[in-house]
């Protein structure tokens, strides 16, 4: 493994934790303390039992560089730590503090008669940090993707480097070091010039996932010896960035995963020619796939600790930006906003909030899907159906069916040989396939079951109720579809009446982050979300998506979210495809959000959120305004560009799905709705008195009221929460 004492770039202070030993209160006059911090990751989540850290004297001492700090772990002196660093900053040292054992450690320095200390909690590199008790049973995959068997039970695999240069048709091809420079390596232009494509790529397991790192490595090409040796960033062409990759699906499996889209076995997925050309270092890890694991706090624990060996072996990035769609775009939010400082900024595609907002509307499609092969719901015609469905066509539902709503059956979707799977007769304490019982770690079990609570809810919602609004069906049919459909059982199956949601259980997931609102970093980062309008073929990454997020960012802040920048293309049907869009525009988007990232360091740091949001608003560029490509290909950018009858909005409609078709509202954040009389709402004279008894029998509470807030809203509670 490399390890450099020298951190490259610009250094960016993580977490600053220093605190003193012998410290005299402040005010005392007295001279402050050594700062001693945690820069590779947050101090108590280190893993793999080393940190890079930084010695810096206080303002006002004076310093000798002849003269090192003395550092000692838990009082035990470790020389040849610390050095001074490259920016010849001559008052701050750094170095990689290694070997610590699993748990609190102390780590302090002296200098000069100053002292400092800084508690650390070391973690095993193989997980969990705080994610909450480990995933079990655990299929390990690392053969799949040939990598050979693991080493051990956590499927652990020997690290190994590769590397590959893009040849002149630009393909990658396998290079080792040592062998003849091929004649057909293709240059890239970097900051320091032209240089020979050649990417290393380290391989590891963190986490239990299996991580691909990816760096420029011009300098493969002079040798064995020269490669093999300490990756050297100022010659290989590296622009200081780390591009984070996050796959999408969404998927419930029990195993080690492997990236969504790798083409074959052995191909490392952060070979991207488009990233690594333009400088970038690239990073992931198969638990950043969601179709692996739909479980965002896993996916912050691998990136996490995935960032955290970049630092220590390769430097501290200026920046780290995520990148992906669809469910990659819901990890990268709900990072931002629950796990803040893992992410400086994102380019996203096919934008979807998070999971908990999209499950009613998918559960819905298997309800009403399920309706429409009854013989009341077999004679509603397709614009009956999508209307009720509220997307563009009465396709999207079946494609919603099709895709995920598995993640309700708790028999499909482990990847576990079927002797390890939940049978209701046959193996009752089976691993059960559920979004919920995938994660249970983050919805708590129900004692009155002993399976993962599921907060699944269908009271009160009144299927269609848009759609008779707007005269598309009747109030007979309004009525026999709201007799007609039910809800699921705790596996999955559809059964009569409708589902509860118990509102401890919403609120719990509300104030631990699992719905996108704003908080932490969500509103504070750059973000580039690319939408490729594909509506109308079906496709389930629908254009109303990320003006959702819009809509919640503007009710957190109060305000315009002005980090926030929604650019939409036209384009088809995004499923089984990179599920980013055109690879084109993720690199303009990345683009722009490396020159609006420039823009605010040029500004200098903000603390306060209203300095902050200033701040976006000042620096961002012309580059990420809200932008438009309508389908003739003419571009429309501006604050104004989605404003109603604009072209843009009339060529690009916006649907919605089953809830919105039932009312709910844009920006809507509960599962849940509040209660209110049948009577109040607008539809009673569309109704015969016989249809409204039949009504006040499938709701004999009352229906959705969605002018209030919903039942179990609230703000999330705290950042890097842990589940241990």
């Amino acid at each position: 493994m490399d390890r450099i004492a020298l951190v490259v770039g610009v250094l960016v202070l993580l977490v600053a934790a220093g605190c003193t030993s012998d410290a005299e209160p402040a005010g005392s006059g007295a001279t402050p303390p050594l700062t001693l911090s945690a820069l590779s990751s947050r101090a108590e989540f280190v893993s793999g039992g080393d940190v890079l850290v930084e010695v810096r004297l206080p303002d006002g001492v004076e310093s000798d560089r002849n003269s090192l700090p003395v550092l000692s772990v838990d009082g035990t002196e470790r020389p040849g730590v610390l050095v001074a660093e490259e920016d010849d900053d001559p008052r701050a040292w750094s170095g990689i503090v290694a070997d610590l054992p699993d748990g609190p450690s102390t780590i302090t320095v002296d200098w000069g008669g100053l002292s400092g200390s800084l508690e650390v909690t070391s973690h095993p590199i193989t997980g969990p940090m705080f994610s909450g008790p480990a995933q079990e049973p655990f299929e390990c995959t690392t053969e799949e993707l040939g990598l050979g068997a693991p080493v051990d039970g956590d499927c652990s695999i020997v690290p190994r480097r590769v590397w590959h240069y893009l040849d002149t048709a630009g393909q990658w091809r396998p290079y080792q070091p040592g062998q003849p420079a091929p004649t057909d390596v293709s240059t890239i232009d970097t900051a320091i010039g032209p240089v020979p494509a050649v990417a290393r790529t380290e391989i590891l397991t963190i986490d239990r996932g299996v991580s691909w790192i990816s760096v420029p490595d011009p300098g493969a090409l002079a040798g064995a010896a020269a490669a093999l040796g300490p990756w050297d960033a100022a010659s290989s062409g590296w622009n200081s960035d780390l591009v984070y990759r996050f796959g999408g699906g969404c998927g419930t499996s029990y195993t080690q995963g492997s990236p969504l889209l790798q083409s074959e076995p052995g191909v490392p997925p952060t070979l991207d020619e488009s990233l690594l050309s333009r400088g970038y270092a690239v990073a992931t890890n198969t638990l950043n796939t969601f179709q692996v694991h739909c479980n965002d706090v896993v996916s912050a624990e691998a990136a996490s600790m995935t960032k955290e060996h970049f630092v220590e072996a390769y430097g501290v990035p200026r920046h780290t930006i995520g990148e992906g769609g669809s469910g990659g775009a819901i990890q990268q939010f709900l990072i931002s906003q629950n796990y803040p400082g893992i992410l400086d900024a994102s380019v996203i595609g096919a934008p979807f909030p998070d999971a908990m907002s999209m499950a009613p509307g998918v559960t819905d499609c298997g309800l009403l899907l399920d309706y429409y092969r009854s013989p009341a719901g077999s004679a509603l015609n397709a614009s009956q159906r999508t209307a009720i469905n509220g997307h563009a066509t009465d396709e999207t539902c079946e494609s919603w069916a099709s895709t995920f709503l598995q993640v309700v059956d708790p028999t499909v979707g482990c990847d576990l040989p079927e002797d390890l799977v939940y049978d209701p007769a046959l193996r009752p304490d089976g691993a059960r396939c559920t979004l919920q019982d995938s994660a249970v770690n983050l919805f708590g079990v129900d004692p009155a079951t002993g399976f993962a609570r599921r907060p699944l809810d269908n009271t009160g919602v009144v299927y269609g109720l848009e759609a008779i609004r707007a005269g598309v069906i009747d109030g007979e049919q309004l009525t026999a579809l709201n007799e007609g459909v039910g809800s699921y059982d705790i596996d999955g199956r559809i059964q009569p009446g409708r589902s509860l949601g118990d509102a401890g259980d919403l609120e719990l997931l509300a104030r631990t982050g699992r719905v996108l609102q704003g908080a932490g970093d969500a509103t504070r980062v750059p973000v580039v979300a690319v939408n490729t309008y594909g509506d109308p073929t079906g496709d389930i990454h629908d254009r109303w998506r990320i003006f959702s997020v819009r809509d919640r960012y503007e009710r957190f802040l109060g305000g315009e979210a002005s980090g926030l920048a929604v650019w939409t293309t036209p384009g088809g049907n995004l499923v089984g495809s990179a599920l980013g869009g055109d690879s084109s525009e993720r690199n303009r988007a990345l683009d722009a959000v490396a020159e609006w990232l420039a823009a605010l360091d040029g500004a200098g740091s903000s603390t306060s959120d209203e300095d902050r949001l200033e701040a976006l608003a000042r620096t961002r560029p012309t580059t990420a305004a809200d932008r438009c490509v309508l389908p003739d290909g003419m571009e429309l950018t501006g604050p104004d560009v989605y404003d109603d009858g604009t072209p843009c909005s009339t060529a690009y409609p916006l649907a919605g799905d089953p809830r919105r078709a039932a009312g709910q509202p844009l920006d809507a954040l509960a599962a849940r709705c509040e209660l209110q009389p049948l009577e109040q709402l607008d539809i009673a004279d569309r109704l015969s008195a016989t249809q409204v008894d039949r009504l006040r029998a499938v709701f004999p509470d009352g229906v959705c009221d969605y002018s209030k807030p919903g039942v179990g809203t609230a703000p999330v509670e705290q950042a890097w929460r842990s589940y241990n």
